[in-house]
């Protein structure tokens, strides 16, 4: 089944990232109240900087039982928790630090191991149990997209993007953007979603949307285009700066 795909365009940054703010929370809030509890995968960049400071305060933060709420990452550097690349880190700054969530239900990838396979292998297990308790989807999946097409530490023509079917986690070794160590999850892993949102700002971007959201195209170029939740959501948020049409 073909994904639904809303694509939404605001006149500013600011009113990009309200919406997004109200769409998370609307969707997450949902989930809460159909199923008793709620899983989302994060992701970096300006959504830490611009999104979850929104989701932090009122209004947006009074609409969701943060108690039924566990967290994952969609991707992560491979750097330690206190370091200042660390999306983790960045994310409990700016929002975690400031909702009634507790730490168990918070899951970051383990970077603090030696040997990032086997970082890979705990979150992978990690992954999957917290799937098997949300009935096999996260409800939300938060992404961006970079210039170049890349989301999560997902990259053009990177061998990451062809992994099995059965992995969630997979290691992202010499990523063309640094630091070029990371863990991501994998396209399998992010389209087992209920719903994508893509939160998109910048005329930088525009080219990579116009890839993305194009009729054709070969998918690893484009790693956005493996994303295709059977039977989910996707949401394309867009400020005009960012939007190919203008």
């Amino acid at each position: 089944m073909t994904p639904q795909r809303t694509i939404e365009v605001y006149d500013s940054a600011d009113d990009l990232y309200r919406a997004a703010a109200a769409l998370v929370a609307t969707q997450l809030a949902a989930a809460i109240h159909e199923r008793g509890r709620a899983l989302v995968a994060l992701s970096g960049g300006s959504l830490t900087t611009r999104l979850y400071p929104l989701l932090a305060n009122p209004p947006w933060r009074d609409q969701i039982d943060w108690g039924g709420l566990s967290v994952l990452f969609a991707d992560e550097r491979y750097v330690p928790f206190d370091d200042a690349e660390n999306t983790y880190r960045a994310t409990r700054q700016t929002l975690l630090d400031h909702v009634p969530v507790q730490a168990d239900q918070v899951f970051p990838a383990p970077t603090y191991y030696r040997d990032p396979e086997q970082a890979a292998a705990i979150y992978q297990q990690q992954a999957a149990a917290l799937l098997a308790v949300h009935g096999g989807a996260f409800d939300v999946v938060l992404l961006g997209i970079g210039p170049d097409g890349h989301t999560a530490s997902l990259f053009p023509r990177h061998p990451a993007l062809t992994a099995p079917a059965d992995r969630l986690v997979v290691v992202v070794r010499d990523a063309p953007k640094p630091p070029s160590l990371r863990l991501s999850l994998t396209p399998a892993a992010l389209n087992a979603a209920r719903a994508v949102i893509f939160v998109v700002s910048g005329a930088d971007k525009a080219a990579a949307v116009a890839a993305a959201l194009a009729e054709t195209g070969d998918r690893l170029d484009q790693p956005t285009r493996l994303i295709q939740p059977v039977g989910g959501k996707i949401y394309w948020l867009l400020d005009r700066a960012a939007n190919p049409q203008g």
